[in-house]
């Protein structure tokens, strides 16, 4: 049975996870990568990346706490530099580079690079779920945001599945503003990243 403070942490690290993995950015670049491919083709694609991502996520939630012991990192360290990497990747979002191209149009195993990564399972989205797998105090804890990673993966595959569909829906305007809105959002995520992380190495900002 869930309490109040697991669900709350759950819907918390759904929120998270869905903005950073942000399958809305992945519609233009599985378009291109499969249009000359059956359906039932790109769908294994669609499906196949979004298991493997989901494959990475669960792995580092999992070694993330031996990595930190590894390598003798604090978590307010990570919280830290994961915010800021975060606020850089929404900006990116925000503000996209006119000379932004893909590089991996060639590639024979396109549902791993790029699909699964660096696309749905990139640094951004790893740093999150070792932030997230940091603050999992209990049982429950870690299964809701295994709950999470899967549904955002799950989501994932339902948006590159549908992807032609979901861009003749709302078009290429009403896509790019999808995606500036969840940059903002990683941008917002990032910052409280940051903001935790000082409050707890600094304690003069509590």
């Amino acid at each position: 049975m869930l309490d109040d403070t697991a669900l709350a942490f759950g819907i918390s690290a759904f929120i998270s996870v869905l903005a950073i993995v942000n399958p809305l950015s992945t519609i233009g670049v599985f378009l291109s990568l499969t249009k000359n491919m059956k359906e039932n083709e790109a769908n294994r694609i669609a499906f196949r990346s979004s298991i493997v991502a989901f494959c990475v996520l669960i792995f580092f939630s999992l070694s993330g706490f031996f990595l930190f012991q590894m390598y003798g990192i604090t978590l307010e360290a990570f919280r830290i530099a994961g915010g800021i990497v975060l606020f850089a990747i929404g900006m990116q979002l925000v503000f996209p580079s006119p000379n932004s191209k893909n590089s991996a149009q060639g590639s024979k195993q396109i549902y791993l690079i790029p699909l699964a990564i660096p696309m749905a399972s990139g640094p951004g989205a790893i740093t999150t779920t070792i932030v997230l797998a940091s603050q999992a105090f209990t049982i429950a804890h870690e299964f809701v945001l295994w709950i999470a990673i899967f549904l955002a993966c799950t989501i994932n595959y339902v948006v590159l599945r549908f992807a032609e569909s979901i861009h003749e829906r709302i078009g290429k305007e009403g896509l790019a503003v999808l995606i500036k809105i969840m940059g903002l959002l990683i941008c917002a995520i990032g910052v409280q990243f940051i903001i935790n992380g000082m409050k707890v190495a600094f304690p003069i900002f509590a």
